[in-house]
């Protein structure tokens, strides 16, 4: 970032938050300790002028030097793609050039759930997202993956979005008629689940991060549409065992699955 804006970020640094925050980023880069809040405001300050210019200046002298400094910047890539001036393609360039920059889980979730372009113009960036898919590099699948969770798991066609289940029971599972039916229609109206299903149908080798993505999106699936979701898991699943294993747990830490359910889930642990 610029000196001016680092400097307006310094100002609200707490060394105690700092202290706290590094902690829980492990491999970012040194923090300042400003809480989010903060971060979010001047983003959304910038977002209002040229904040294409801001985000542009990532060189040399402008180079992010604080992990703060990259969370805005990823804030104001997201403020500033969700205005309807922004082409699809415009948008489509700010997520290929600032993934390379995402070194850390926060950053990365945060960037993602900011990122409303991608809901906008979701074939476009599914498309644009296969690379990180299916890439080598943790923090590339690890960006796809929580893209897929916060800006296309839950949309129907009409861009609505789905409430999680309130409760979900053995009776969702059951292979029945009237199961079958309802999952015709869901599958024609999310029409991304199967995609998202397959994507997540193989090992994630690229490290826990990645993995720890994968096994959250897997789960927030079961919990939204646990029929299409148990037909994967309880057949030839060919997730790596160690990423399986947590989308289970994970399913059975939510408040969601009865306690049939969650005992059911753990009987489908991988030894």
């Amino acid at each position: 970032m610029r000196t001016e804006i680092r400097d307006q970020i310094a100002q609200y640094a707490e060394p105690e938050y700092r202290d706290f925050s590094a902690a829980l980023v492990p491999g970012a880069k040194p923090l300042l300790g400003v809480r989010l809040p903060k971060l979010r405001a001047i983003a959304k300050d910038i977002a209002k002028g040229d904040w294409r210019s801001e985000v542009d200046s990532a060189q040399d002298a402008c180079a992010d030097v604080y992990f703060e400094e990259t969370m805005l910047r990823g804030m104001i890539i997201g403020y500033g793609t969700a205005k309807k001036d922004t082409a699809q393609e415009e948008g489509i360039r700010y997520l290929a050039q600032f993934v390379p920059m995402i070194d850390d889980w926060s950053v990365c979730d945060s960037f993602c759930n900011s990122f409303t372009f991608a809901n906008r113009h979701r074939d476009a960036v599914w498309e644009a997202i296969q690379g990180y898919l299916y890439s080598d590099k943790e923090f590339e699948v690890r960006v796809a993956l929580i893209l897929l969770l916060s800006q296309y798991l839950k949309y129907d066609r009409e861009n609505k979005k789905l409430p999680r289940n309130r409760s979900v029971n053995m009776a969702a599972l059951d292979q029945n008629e009237e199961n079958r039916e309802r999952s015709a229609v869901v599958r024609h109206n999310f029409f991304y689940l199967d995609k998202i299903l397959s994507t997540l149908n193989r090992p994630f080798t690229q490290g826990y991060y990645a993995q720890m993505a994968a096994a959250w999106l897997l789960a927030e699936a079961f919990v939204c549409f646990p029929y299409e979701v148990h037909g994967m898991i309880a057949k030839d699943c060919q997730m790596d065992k160690w990423t399986y294993n947590k989308a289970l747990q994970k399913v059975r830490e939510s408040l969601n699955p009865d306690t049939e359910v969650k005992e059911y889930m753990k009987n489908l642990k991988k030894s």
